[in-house]
C-alpha cells in the first residue's frame, strides 16, 4: 500500500508515490536478468528473442543497456530492468484507469466503498485501517486499486493498493 497526500491529478499522485517507493527503497530488487551481465549485447538480444518471442526484440538492446549500467536512477529503468518479478510495488503500476487494466490504478467501486465504509467519501483513518488488512485488494496481479480518503468533507489522501510481481 502506498499513501499521498491528496491532489487531483490522480495520475500525478501515482507518479508522486512511484517517486516515493523508488527514493524510499521500498520494493522488491532482483537480479531478473543475469544474463546481461554474462553475454554480449548480441548474445543477449538472441536470446531474449528465443526466450521470450518476437515481441522482445525492440526492447532487447535497451534492456541489455539498462541492466548493464547498474543502479537505476528512476522508478521507470528499475521497472524495465525487472520485467519478469516486477518490484511488488507501487512502482509496477504506470497508469491511472476508468476501469481495472494491468499495469495500471483504477478507482474502486462505488458499491464496495458503500459495503465497507458506508459511504462513498471514506474518512483516511478508515481507508488506511481497511488497507492495511488487505481489505482493499480487489484484483490479480498488476492491477491496481486507488481510494480517496477524506477530512471531513475534504479529499486529504490518496491509497494506492494491489499486488505485482511473483
Amino acid at each position: 500500500m502506498s499513501r499521498v497526500a491528496y491532489q487531483p491529478d490522480i495520475a500525478a499522485a501515482l507518479d508522486a508515490a512511484r517517486w516515493e517507493a523508488f527514493r524510499n527503497g521500498d520494493f522488491y530488487r532482483t537480479d531478473d536478468l543475469p544474463q546481461a551481465l554474462t553475454m554480449t549485447e548480441e548474445e543477449f538480444a538472441e536470446w531474449l528473442v528465443d526466450d521470450s518471442g518476437p515481441l522482445a526484440e525492440p526492447e532487447a538492446r535497451p534492456l541489455w543497456r539498462a541492466v548493464r549500467a547498474g543502479e537505476p536512477r528512476d522508478p521507470d529503468t528499475l521497472r524495465f530492468i525487472q520485467p519478469e518479478s516486477g518490484t511488488h510495488s507501487v512502482i509496477d503500476m504506470e497508469s491511472v484507469s476508468d476501469v481495472p487494466d494491468m499495469f495500471a490504478v483504477a478507482p474502486a467501486p462505488g458499491e464496495l466503498l458503500d459495503s465497507l465504509f458506508g459511504t462513498r467519501t471514506p474518512s483516511t483513518d478508515a481507508v488506511a485501517e481497511v488497507a492495511a488488512t488487505g481489505g482493499l485488494d480487489l484484483r490479480d496481479r498488476w492491477y491496481g486499486t486507488y481510494v480517496i480518503g477524506y477530512r471531513d468533507t475534504t479529499p486529504e489522501a490518496i491509497f494506492f493498493v494491489g499486488h505485482s510481481g511473483d
